[in-house]
């Protein structure tokens, strides 16, 4: 009867461990208690197997409330709660006298954040109470036979409980060679070269001014319309301020080791630097912020190691699972709580690392199918974000061109400015903004039939546009032109009477 209990007890382990991947969380020492956690189902936080033969009922409430007292001390240690445990005795006779209350109706302590269901196998209708078993756990249980052998030997028993062994330990040793891939030289190498490229900014100008942020590669819509695509990757080794480096330089060190320990070197710089272009295309469609920083590429990781949990969920949340997933909540909570915060590119560079872990895969997988979804979907997500950026920077760009030709002009670098308004028009001549500020050009360098020209053709599209009826006056009083002159400032004063400007010159023209 020993013998044929025992063998169910580690016939029930076996089942669970091999065929349904729960794992084993303890053993004690004489092997007469194991602790399990459920591969998929949660219906039970934990599954507890206990050999023991039940001689009186207060022997079960005893080992009930003891248990209870243990899972009550993973609370204290940080574990979330409830913790709903699945309580199976394997006995060979039922206890003499009745079952105490705790095993019938349940054990719950704590507030009801320990809760224990029990329940006692027995040779008498073994086959029903297993049914009833594997309703409860919702995984098959398959009633062994082989219990009802006469001839169960010792030996019988030790093969099964060394099955059950053997391939836990394989899983742990599987799971150990997962993080055996690499070793992290490009993490550091990374942490380096922003680092530097911190200290040149700094340098050159200060990490914090936009023009030498631009000037070093940062992500600027606007220059990536005029063709700069390079401000894809270069954006991934600069950092806006000191705090923005430290959180970065953090993220990195405490992530980056386990990607390329992972994934191994070659894939790990595959998936930074997908990940970064991800980040940067993502942030170059949605945001029209100048932006720069590794968060692409650092959440790129943080998708990388998601990819392991999709691959292999078991060791995922065995090893760091659920603290990846609440670093990542958190980062994105951030995000969207605290201004100029790029959590497009956090977002993308979070997609943009799955879908590169996806492509590369795991050393010694070799999914091609997967590969080339990964790949398929990698350019197309890329190419549309990719379009939908640049017919929202077309919007902008006039815009754009139009500060930067003021700037110029401002400052008097009319000469650069009259190059730099040329080259705009060639992509957009639709801009009265750019033609005006053209023809201010054209009137400093003295080329004046050249203004007169694009003035006329400013009024000509758009005839409410005082301005340039002000300018094409003050150009036809220098011809000496006085009455073309005298019917430009009134058109200009037509649209905008109140200009003292205008009508002091009016006075001029008039005497």
């Amino acid at each position: 009867m020993v013998i044929e209990q025992d063998y169910l007890y580690w016939s029930l382990i076996e089942q669970l461990v091999v065929e349904q991947k729960y794992s084993i969380l303890a053993l004690s020492q004489d092997g007469r208690e194991v602790l399990l956690e459920p591969f998929r189902n949660k219906q039970f936080t934990l599954v507890r197997l206990r050999r023991m033969d039940v001689d009186w009922g207060n022997t079960l409430a005893l080992d009930i409330e003891q248990a209870g007292a243990r899972f009550e001390q993973l609370l204290r240690n940080g574990v979330r709660g409830p913790i709903r445990i699945m309580n199976i005795y394997v006995s060979s006779l039922p206890p003499v006298d009745d079952y105490p209350e705790s095993f019938v109706k349940g054990y719950s302590r704590s507030k009801g954040k320990i809760d224990i269901t029990s329940t006692l196998l027995i040779k008498d209708n073994l086959k029903e109470k297993i049914q009833k078993l594997e309703e409860a756990l919702n995984v098959p249980v398959k009633f062994d036979h082989e219990i009802q052998r006469e001839n169960l030997e010792l030996a019988d028993i030790q093969k099964v409980r060394n099955r059950v062994i053997d391939f836990q330990n394989q899983q742990k040793e599987e799971e150990r060679k997962i993080f055996q891939n690499g070793k992290p030289f490009l993490t550091y190498l990374f942490l380096g070269l922003q680092i530097f490229m911190f200290l040149l900014l700094e340098l050159y100008g200060g990490s914090t001014n936009s023009e030498t942020l631009v000037r070093f590669g940062a992500k600027y819509n606007p220059l990536i319309y005029e063709g700069e695509w390079w401000r894809f990757f270069t954006p991934i080794v600069l950092h806006i301020g000191f705090l923005h480096l430290l959180m970065n330089s953090f993220a990195l060190y405490y992530i980056g080791p386990a990607v390329e320990r992972a994934y191994g070197s070659l894939r790990f710089l595959f998936i930074y630097l997908v990940a970064g272009v991800s980040g940067s295309i993502v942030s170059f469609a949605f945001s029209p912020f100048l932006s720069a920083g590794a968060s692409g590429a650092i959440f790129g990781c943080f998708g990388a190691l998601l990819y392991i949990g999709v691959q292999n969920r078991k060791v995922f949340f065995r090893t760091m699972g659920s603290n990846l997933l609440v670093v990542v909540a958190i980062n994105l909570a951030l995000g969207f709580a605290i201004p100029n915060i790029d959590n497009a590119g956090h977002i993308g560079g979070l997609v943009g690392g799955f879908l590169a872990a996806l492509i590369v895969q795991l050393p010694k997988r070799k999914h091609i199918l997967l590969r080339l979804i990964g790949l398929a979907a990698t350019i197309t997500l890329l190419v549309i974000l990719y379009r939908y950026g640049i017919s929202q920077t077309e919007e902008q760009h006039s815009q754009y061109t139009v500060l930067q030709g003021q700037e110029l002009i401002q400052d008097e670098k009319y000469e650069e400015a009259y190059t730099y308004l040329n080259e705009a028009i060639k992509t957009d001549n639709s801009s009265n903004d750019l033609l005006f500020l053209l023809s201010v050009s054209e009137i400093e360098l003295e080329k004046y039939d050249q203004a007169v020209r694009h003035l006329k053709q400013i009024i000509s599209d758009d005839n409410s546009y005082h301005q340039a009826h002000f300018n094409l006056s003050i150009l036809y009083a220098n011809r000496g032109d006085i009455s073309l002159a005298l019917e430009e400032v009134n058109n200009a004063l037509e649209y905008d009477p109140t200009n003292e400007d205008y009508k002091s010159f009016k006075e001029q023209i008039n005497r």
